[in-house]
């Protein structure tokens, strides 16, 4: 992995997600933030529409960049997968630790032999989306018990270092456990709103300032930015709360 990819090195950083159904409706969003320290989120819908060649656009532009596309299949599916997000040049991209050992060792084995283009794989816990209720649902149907997010997250956390990831995705709420389990993870925090902005889908939220307090390495804003009258001036508001 690149040396100048050290998490935390420049305090809390800014994600901006992409979560636009077309390549035209990105490129404004990435033209109206141009020079600021922003790494952009490409997801599932952008990617489904514009596919890898926009990817490759967005870094041969010298964007930084974050594939988010939480790969969870059998191994040899997955390290494949992982090595064409390599070829693409991303920073960092998302698999899902539910996959388990295997899967993420297959991956970290296979981007080793890439040391110069490897990005920072990032393990998904339990998605934003969940609050307790909406988890126990899914875990007793698993296994018969209701289990509470947070334990579920500290048992993934705990073994996604040694499995092989380089940080994960999780709520802020959850953000302590992960330092306190694995303290260097390159953390990456979904589910953020500015202070006076609904927090839509997302069940587990916080402010930007309240992540960067409580150590994110970065955190990812998609329609609080999208949605503003100026997305410039509402990025450039949360860079200054994170620097704050």
């Amino acid at each position: 992995m690149r040396a100048d990819r050290g998490a935390g090195s420049n305090g809390t950083e800014l994600i901006v997600a992409l979560d636009v159904p077309r390549g035209d409706r990105a490129w404004g969003v990435i033209e109206s933030l141009q020079g600021l320290p922003i790494l952009y989120k490409v997801g599932f819908e952008l990617f489904m529409a514009e596919g890898p060649s926009f990817v490759r656009e967005l870094v041969h532009r010298r964007n930084r960049v974050f594939l988010d596309l939480k790969f969870h299949d059998i191994p040899n599916t997955v390290l494949k997968a992982a090595r064409q997000a390599a070829a693409l040049q991303v920073e960092m991209f998302t698999l899902h630790l539910a996959g388990g050992a295997a899967m993420l060792r297959g991956v970290r084995e296979e981007l080793e032999q890439l040391p110069e283009l490897r990005p920072r794989i990032l393990g998904v816990s339990v998605l934003t989306s969940f609050d307790d209720v909406r988890w126990a649902e899914v875990t007793r149907a698993m296994t018969g018990h209701a289990v509470e997010v947070s334990s579920s997250v500290e048992g993934l956390v705990s073994e996604a270092g040694r499995w092989g990831a380089d940080g994960v995705v999780c709520s802020a709420v959850e953000l302590p456990v992960v330092r306190r389990v694995n303290p260097g993870f390159y953390t990456v925090i979904p589910g953020i709103r500015p202070a006076g902005v609904q927090a839509g889908d997302q069940a587990r939220v916080m402010t930007p300032r309240e992540a960067g307090e409580a150590g994110a390495s970065a955190i990812v804003v998609g329609r609080p930015i999208l949605e503003a009258p100026s997305p410039r001036s509402m990025a450039e508001s949360i860079l200054r709360d994170l620097s704050g």
